[in-house]
């Protein structure tokens, strides 16, 4: 399902409206962070056309914290969808879009061909993935902006959140005076 409201703008348009708001396109997790990013390493299963979309991204991701070596596996899937896209669209060029074929009748019929199906299936993966990743004007704004309302501190998965001091008080459960007799008891 997809997000409510209306389709965040881009930023070049964003800037010729002008806003009072914060400068658009500053990041401002960026600025609350003073230390660099770590680089982010590549998977090995990456081969080589793969590499070269990650070369030409990943330091780009990572200096805009976009990217960390949590997501590598997932953005080097989108850099190995992206080339055999590439490589797609290189066939299209070559062959064209459609072939001909003989039906059983004897008549000639105009079929897509096989690398236009392919590439419009990755299109559609690389549109997904382009948006978890920022890597369109407008999924990039929207992601800033979540960083600004939220303080600019990305929470961590793997860091557990300090319990609130109520709940390390917490009474411990009572146990039922009268047995149950069925499943549904055991609900209530």
């Amino acid at each position: 399902m997809g997000r409510r409201g209306p389709k965040p703008e881009p930023a070049a348009i964003k800037e010729k409206k002008g806003s009072s708001r914060r400068p658009i396109g500053s990041d401002p997790a960026a600025d609350a962070t003073s230390s660099t990013p770590s680089r982010v390493e590549a998977p090995s299963w990456l081969k080589k056309e793969g590499m070269d979309v990650w070369t030409r991204l990943a330091p780009r991701l990572t200096a805009m914290n976009l990217l960390s070596q949590t997501d590598a596996e997932t953005f080097a899937r989108y850099c190995r969808n992206f080339a055999r896209w590439l490589k797609m669209q290189k066939v299209l060029d070559d062959e064209g879009e459609t072939y001909e074929s003989e039906s059983v009748s004897g008549g000639k019929l105009k079929r897509a061909h096989p690398a236009y199906l392919i590439a419009d299936r990755l299109e559609r993966q690389l549109i997904a993935a382009e948006a978890c990743f920022g890597l369109n004007p407008a999924e990039r704004q929207r992601i800033f902006a979540a960083r600004a309302a939220g303080g600019g501190t990305t929470p961590d998965l793997f860091t557990p959140n300090k319990a609130p001091e109520a709940a390390t008080t917490a009474p411990a459960p009572t146990k039922p005076t009268s047995a149950r007799k069925s499943a549904v008891g055991y609900l209530q």
